[in-house]
């Protein structure tokens, strides 16, 4: 019902702007006729100015359906829609006086010079509609000036009409370069089918490609290039038109503003629909200019990616701490563009390992950093899984030394980069990022010089051990792609999104506190958007690479391994969210009941692990995660097997807990 009222009010409102110019051309015809009479100071004879008027009228309705000029767009108007026009309003003026002629007494008493001044003032009066309506509605009428290019391949160019209208003016248009002859439209909002803009006609939206398509196709010997312009593309419609071009095998590609209007092909990043946030830089800026900063984990994903943004604020000193040679390597070359010559280098790459604590205490007595942001970690679950002591000892005992290192050293800020598997962890690696939020709070509370917070977020796309690297790798291997359950679904982030809130969290968590006894400190949540079903999208890359799922690349069902969870969410159901003057960070307020027992449980984990009991370690995570059931080595009856100094755990009643209180130390606990 929707579609059929759209459809009628596009037929009203072409009715309206026909009819539009038609009274123009009778008003024009008019005031010529009497003018001229006027000008000779004789009577009009025998009406002759009305029949003019409705005989220019009429012309103008049959003329303007004869050259299509019924189904043009104002607000869309160029240079050859005016030449259009002009010849319109010239078959106009000629049908008038024939018309004229023959049905209304030959036309004996109208003007020889009406049809040169009401033409004339005709086509005025369309060029200044025109010119108005594109002032008001696009804000200029600069795009008239540009000629269209006539060579280059041949495409359709898919997206809303702005922005078709856009890349038709700014972008097909250029005079350099090898550019594409749009021999049609896809609208996608549904409101422009069968009307033009810029003179190209608009065939129809995403779902009739599968007819649209081949019919351009039969009439050409190259093949016509699909080319997306959508500024601000939804995910399901990428998906949609990705089903499209995969379908009528058709190549696909997408105008790259940020690089200057070039075409590139689709990514994965695409299929995800994520906006890319303008952020206000000159809080980060204030943060990070003149200061040292020290960031674990620096060669890693978010760790590059954080380490390039904050070089291009001008840090004081950087210090770049990996584990991994190569990384450091890469990374010391991607930071090398964002320094300003003649600063010299300012950077300070550090192989470390961020739970040696000799090495720590030696980089920070160096760099005596005022930042530390804390990325190192071992975030891949199911390796995890089948190696608990040492995700544990990273991940936790390396913040551990990292936080006491800040500490000893007089550092201000830390920022531990952390996980939404840290919510209801079902895995070792989850379980271990939930510890070290909590320690992290805890320290905030008994050490309130030092500024410490942690940012939450979800899965960063095409990062390291990222799903959809796998699938890429799969894709061109010919399959079969593996999903674990086809109802899997994870949330996702451009890492350079990532990085960018990540510092954006940082500076609000700068800010001190009005009372330093509170005992508070803060999570930072990242906005992830809607989460991604993993199958949705391996079939969407397995078509974007121009294949048919199911049909040229199978997909294979592997089911959940331990560890992980059908879906992931960011925050406890009763945890309370509150916003920041940051859009898309959220902070989350925690009350840590009794920092100093925290920080003793962490110290019985630490020395679990480094004895490498494995049910002591499992005693002291359940001490400090009492919901937390273990997988893998650590699970019941594994650890003995596994550790000769092990004794079986006995099982033991466990008293009621008294309201507002946990083992974990924090208040008033969130239920899953």
């Amino acid at each position: 019902m929707s579609g059929i009222t759209a459809k009628w009010r596009q037929v009203i409102r072409r009715l309206f702007l026909t009819g539009l110019d038609a009274l123009m051309a009778g008003l024009a015809m008019l005031a010529a006729v009497r003018w001229r009479y006027d000008y000779l100071n004789k009577p009009i004879e025998v009406n002759i100015d009305d029949k003019a008027a409705l005989v220019a009228a009429a012309s103008t309705l049959l003329v303007w359906v004869a050259m299509r000029q019924d189904k043009a767009i104002w607000r869309f108007t160029s240079l050859s829609d005016f030449r259009r026009l002009l010849l319109g309003v010239v078959s106009v003026s000629l049908l008038v006086p024939l018309l004229l002629f023959l049905f209304f007494d030959r036309g004996i008493h109208y003007p020889r010079s009406a049809p040169f001044t009401g033409g004339a003032l005709f086509f005025a009066l369309i060029i200044i509609s025109r010119l108005i309506t594109m002032i008001v509605q696009n804000g200029d009428i600069r795009a008239l000036f540009r000629a269209p290019a006539k060579t280059g391949q041949k495409a359709l160019l898919v997206g809303p009409a702005p922005d078709l209208y856009n890349y038709l003016r700014d972008r097909s248009r250029r005079s350099a370069g090898i550019g594409f002859n749009p021999v049609g439209l896809i609208e996608t909002s549904g409101g422009y089918q069968g009307r033009t803009i810029r003179s190209v006609p608009v065939l129809g939206g995403i779902e009739d490609l599968v007819n649209i398509y081949p019919k351009i196709t039969s009439r050409t010997e190259e093949a016509l290039q699909l080319i997306s312009v959508n500024s601000s593309p939804d995910r399901q419609q990428t998906a949609k038109l990705v089903k499209a071009a995969s379908k009528i095998g058709a190549p696909l590609a997408r105008n790259t503003t940020e690089m200057g209007g070039k075409i590139s092909p689709f990514e994965a990043a695409d299929l995800i629909g994520r906006e890319m946030r303008s952020l206000d830089l000159a809080p980060v800026e204030r943060l990070i200019k003149g200061r040292r900063v020290l960031i674990t984990g620096a060669g890693g994903s978010i760790g590059s990616e954080l380490s390039e943004q904050i070089a291009a604020l001008s840090p004081k000193r950087l210090s770049l701490v990996d584990q991994n040679e190569f990384n450091l390597f890469q990374l010391e070359y991607a930071i090398r563009p964002y320094i300003p010559d003649g600063r010299g280098k300012v950077w300070q790459s550090f192989l470390a390992d961020v739970t040696d604590a000799a090495r720590m205490n030696e980089i920070f007595e160096a760099e005596r950093p005022d930042i530390v942001l804390h990325a190192a970690a071992m975030k891949h679950v199911p390796l995890g899984e089948e190696n608990p002591l040492e995700t544990l000892r990273t991940n936790v005992v390396g913040t551990k030394t990292i936080l006491d290192a800040c500490q000893a050293h007089g550092t201000g800020h830390f920022i531990l980069i952390s996980t939404d598997k840290a919510v209801r962890p079902a895995n070792i690696m989850g379980a271990s990022k939930r510890i070290v939020e909590m320690l992290t709070l805890s320290f905030q509370s008994l050490a309130p010089d030092m500024q410490a917070a942690a940012v939450r977020f979800g899965n960063v796309l095409a990062s390291r051990g990222s799903v959809v690297n796998l699938f890429e790798e799969q894709i061109m291997a010919g399959g079969p792609v593996t999903v674990t359950h086809p109802e899997v679904n994870r949330y996702f982030m451009m890492v350079e999104e990532a990085a960018a809130l990540v510092l954006q969290a940082a500076a609000i968590g700068s800010r001190k506190p009005k009372n330093k006894k509170t005992g508070r400190a803060n999570i930072f949540v990242l906005e992830m958007g809607e989460p991604v079903n993993i199958r949705s999208l391996a079939r969407q890359l397995i078509r974007l690479r121009g294949k048919i799922p199911d049909t040229d690349i199978k997909i294979e069902y592997t089911g959940l391994r331990p560890g992980e969870k059908l879906s992931e969410v960011l925050s406890y159901a009763n945890e309370k969210l509150s916003a920041t003057p940051i859009k898309g960070i959220l902070k989350l307020d925690s009350r840590i009941e009794d920092p100093a027992s925290i920080l003793r449980r962490v110290d019985k984990l630490i020395s679990a692990i480094n004895k490498r009991d494995h049910c002591a370690v499992t005693d002291a995570m359940k001490a400090l995660l009492p919901d937390y059931d273990p997988n893998g080595s650590l699970a019941n009856g594994k650890a003995s097997s596994l550790n000769g100094k092990s004794k079986a755990k006995t099982t033991k009643t466990k008293k009621p807990k008294p309201p507002g209180k946990t083992a974990s130390g924090l208040a008033t606990p969130p239920k899953p």
